[in-house]
């Protein structure tokens, strides 16, 4: 497949599916962690920036993760990128360079054995979706894309579930809507919640709180476009909360765009609270009996 159709913001479902299973055949996860091991700090460093959203370049993306960094100009951290070509663990495609999934993965980036100061994130990474359904309800129309997809985030989707309104065994415990629930093959959940910031005033913050609680793996904040401005303060003001381990996406229906702010990381809460093991728990039981 032509992966630069990321860069021109035409990858249909079938290809950010098709660049995920290529991405894990080509550089499996084995394979990486190998390899890792052995390229330059600066390297490992540049890593750790573009998973966090800390580099200036322009960045595109697939659903899987995987992102395509523009070295065309020949800026400073393509020589860093350009190590990870040579340790077999990227690919330069036209002076851009690509980077797969399997390398940016929260379980391999977070334990390089390099330090990064935390920066304010000041520009997203673009995906394009030029086959979304545009009209109707924004929750239904990413629900139906990421099915088609198959893959998300680095994980490969079982089901995806939306509008969770009731599990019975959370009564008058479950106060906030699972708006998108992703379970992976892995047996890892990803929460969605979706706030339209046009019509009000709240941004999702409680919301979110509320995802983690309920002992999701991962959470993630979607808004829809409204000005760049406005979704970097948003994301760094995430930072500065609790929820800091929530991504936050942004989904440009008009143009078929979804802007990555942040990748989302594992729920903190799972490490800090005990209850919301047992809140995973019922969640995941009621997910098995659908």
């Amino acid at each position: 497949m032509d992966l630069l159709c990321a860069v021109k913001l035409a990858c249909r479902s079938i290809d950010h599916r098709g660049e995920a299973e290529a991405a894990s055949s080509r550089y499996p996860s084995e394979r990486i962690l190998k390899r890792i091991l052995e390229i330059p700090s600066e390297s490992a460093r540049f890593l750790l920036q573009l998973r966090n959203n800390g580099v200036k370049a322009s960045v595109y993306g697939f659903l899987s993760g995987s992102l395509i960094l523009d070295c065309s100009k020949g800026e400073g951290i393509c020589l860093s990128a350009a190590q990870l070509v040579k340790a077999d663990m990227a690919a330069n495609i036209d002076g851009y360079i690509y980077i797969p999934y399997t390398v940016l993965r929260e379980q391999i980036v977070d334990h390089l054995p390099v330090e990064v100061e935390e920066q304010q994130i000041k520009r997203p990474y673009i995906v394009g979706l030029p086959d979304v359904e545009s009209a109707g309800d924004v929750v239904e129309s990413l629900a139906m894309y990421l099915t088609s997809a198959s893959y998300f985030f680095g994980g490969k989707i079982e089901k995806v579930i939306t509008k969770i309104t009731y599990i019975p065994q959370l009564i008058n415990k479950y106060n906030t809507q699972i708006d998108i629930l992703v379970k992976f093959f892995d047996k890892t959940i990803l929460g969605i919640h979706y706030v339209d910031i046009r019509r009000t005033v709240h941004m999702g913050f409680s919301a979110i709180e509320d995802y983690m609680k309920y002992g999701l793996d991962y959470v993630i904040l979607l808004h829809p476009y409204v000005d760049h401005k406005i979704h970097r303060r948003v994301v760094n003001r995430m930072g500065e909360l609790e929820i800091s381990s929530a991504g936050y996406i942004v989904f440009d229906d008009v143009n078929g765009v979804i802007y990555i702010y942040r990748f989302p990381r594992y729920n903190q809460f799972l490490s800090k609270y005990i209850y919301t093991h047992s809140y995973s728990m019922s969640i995941r039981s009621y997910i098995e009996s659908l």
